[in-house]
């Protein structure tokens, strides 16, 4: 039921500057995908789009979840980021996840790399981290980042393992109690944050 949670701003400075800080070119070049982050309503993306000159990341790419696919899809409307795009199709709005991509281009011809520069279009599918189309996007990237949903912790965790990425997930505390993180920390392949 409440499986949806909005990282604060906060959290995920807080938790970004302690890599930062260990290594100040933890992202530089390197590919960062944010499953699971609506760019709309996400401070995943908005955070690493404002900091993606500063980290020097190669590219950021951000996915969402289908509205129709979501419990709380049925509240859904449309923002004028999407509407206002060429590619907006009322059709396909609900029915089929996004993918967003910031690179080092300056699209919008402000003079900065940030969120007005990110490119979307829609995913063949509805966005969800399992299907091929996303684990391709895992595969591509060099860090995954987010705050999976609660209810599918365990699967989202295993996904993660298997893809050989590195990755930081900010959730909840209850995840401590899950038999499959704990080898996960014993073995140290896996560490609790900031």
């Amino acid at each position: 039921k409440n499986d949806e949670f909005y990282t604060q701003w906060a959290d995920i400075e807080r938790e970004m500057n302690a890599y930062l800080e260990y290594d100040p070119d933890v992202f530089r070049g390197k590919t960062v995908l944010l499953p699971c982050d609506d760019p709309e309503w996400s401070n995943f993306t908005k955070f690493f789009a404002l900091h993606s000159a500063d980290l020097g990341l190669r590219k950021l790419i951000s996915t969402s979840y289908a509205p129709d696919s979501n419990a709380h899809g049925a509240f859904y409307t449309p923002t004028l980021f999407e509407t206002d795009s060429p590619v907006y199709d009322p059709d396909l709005s609900r029915l089929r996840g996004r993918v967003f991509t910031l690179t080092a281009d300056d699209i919008s011809g402000d003079g900065i790399v940030n969120i007005d520069d990110l490119q979307w279009r829609y995913l063949d599918g509805d966005g969800d981290f399992r299907s091929s189309e996303v684990t391709a996007l895992r595969d591509e990237a060099d860090f995954v980042i987010t705050n999976p949903p609660f209810s599918l912790f365990r699967e989202f965790l295993a996904w993660l393992v298997a893809g050989g990425q590195r990755f930081s997930i900010i959730g909840s505390r209850n995840a401590l109690t899950y038999k499959v993180l704990f080898p996960l920390i014993r073995d140290g392949k896996v560490w609790l944050g900031k």
